[in-house]
């Protein structure tokens, strides 16, 4: 069986962690309905990439970033109360574009599929 590294189980807590703050602690109607979808910490455990989605339209979606890039003070301070490290690691937000990909992965089997039902 597979041990979990630290870093592992530091990253999960730290994406459960913002997704609890962003939901209950910052009350930013600009964030919008944003989801935090995976998080990677550097090796030394400095830096965090945190990965979202945004629903809406596109104005909606740069309103929500700016939201996030806003709230970066908010949320490391937050972390540091509730994880028991040393140091909290600094935090950069990031689209996550695998939901547009898959969606448009979707819409290109679909297409196929039709085109092979009105050949035959």
């Amino acid at each position: 069986m597979r041990e979990f590294k630290r870093q592992d189980r530091l990253r999960d807590q730290i994406k459960r962690e913002i997704a609890d703050i962003l939901g209950r602690t910052i009350k930013n109607p600009r964030l919008g309905f944003v989801t935090i979808t995976d998080v990677e910490l550097s090796k030394d455990l400095k830096y965090a990439k945190v990965y979202y989605s945004a629903m809406g339209s596109g104005i909606e979606k740069a309103d929500s970033a700016r939201a996030l890039d806003r709230t970066k003070g908010v949320v490391k301070s937050e972390l540091a109360k509730r994880l028991r490290i040393r140091q909290v690691p600094q935090i950069s937000y990031h689209v996550d574009k695998s939901l547009d990909y898959g969606e448009k992965i979707d819409s290109l089997l679909d297409q196929i599929k039709k085109e092979k039902d009105a050949d035959e």
